[in-house]
């Protein structure tokens, strides 16, 4: 199994505990280091989901929205090809025709705060995330600033039908995604 935006191998170290034998790809050094040690058993590597190299596989993931941080379009086909017959491509996108226009969520405690704001343009959504932590009296702050694409479901479904059988869903099992956000679970013809 491929585990593409693998993060910190949290997927990764479940997939191996159920028997798979897994290579997870992300973009971040560190993420790729976290995961080595959260999921010992699977094999990582450093690259984007743009530039990896994808092995014969008989199964792909990329859950949180990892496919939205490029363009999905080349990656379809280099999964497709990866793929055996029957194999599963799983994965989520943000959409255009349904991903709201502004967000904002705040979270905190007693030493911390969290505020998330998503602004979408139609075509790209940037989310803004600011955190504050009161640290020995002194308020520090970081920000991070995601850009992601918003994909047209009919766009990809035309595409991912090439090669696969599709099936759209808002959730993974029970599990709901947020407003804007769908799961493509595509098997290869």
């Amino acid at each position: 199994m491929l585990d593409v935006g693998c993060g910190t191998g949290v997927l990764a170290r479940e997939l191996t505990l159920a028997g798979f034998d897994v290579l997870g790809f992300d973009a971040s050094p560190a993420m790729i280091e976290l995961a080595r040690s959260t999921a010992p058993e699977a094999r990582f590597e450093v690259a984007s989901f743009e530039t990896a190299e994808l092995p014969s596989c008989d199964a792909i993931v990329a859950m949180g929205e990892v496919l939205s941080y490029g363009d999905i379009r080349t990656f379809i086909p280099r999964a497709a090809a990866a793929l055996r017959r029957d194999g599963v491509l799983l994965f989520d996108v943000a959409e255009r025709h349904s991903y709201p226009a502004y967000d904002e969520q705040r979270l905190g405690g007693d030493d911390w705060s969290i505020i998330a704001i998503k602004e979408s343009d139609g075509a790209k959504v940037t989310r803004r995330v600011l955190t504050f932590r009161n640290d020995g009296g002194e308020t520090r702050r970081d920000e991070e600033v995601h850009e992601l694409a918003l994909y047209d479901r009919t766009e990809l479904l035309a595409l991912l039908r090439n090669d696969f059988r599709v099936r759209v869903r808002r959730s993974y099992g029970r599990r709901r995604l947020p407003k804007g956000h769908t799961v493509y679970v595509c098997v290869r013809r």
